[in-house]
């Protein structure tokens, strides 16, 4: 039986990160994949890993679909983005230091 929130947690469950370049894969796939390699990175910066990775692909075809993907997923909050010169720089928010801190006795 599924949930009433089933489609909910469709939409918005947690973005898969590729532990390698699959040339086959969908260009969604790649792109976060690309972003994840170079940490933080605007949609060109990913769209020239891209090519590194595929250079039988235009630059340009790269250049769009990195732009898509990344505004669609910045748009539904799976990505953060801060504004750099006028320009979005992505990021896939990782904890990247873990906590110094230490959590108070409950009782």
């Amino acid at each position: 039986m599924d949930s009433p929130d089933q489609s909910f947690f469709d939409e918005y469950k947690p973005l898969h990160v590729p532990h390698e370049y699959k040339s086959g894969a969908c260009s969604r796939e790649n792109i976060i994949f690309a972003l994840a390699q170079l940490g933080q990175a605007t949609a060109a910066e990913v769209a020239t890993k891209l090519s590194a990775l595929e250079p039988g692909t235009s630059p340009s075809v790269h250049q769009k679909n990195s732009e898509d993907v990344l505004s669609y997923l910045f748009d539904k909050g799976l990505i953060k983005a801060i504004n750099k010169n006028g320009e979005l720089s992505y990021n896939l928010s990782k904890i990247e230091v873990q906590n110094s801190g230490k959590a108070d006795s409950l009782f």
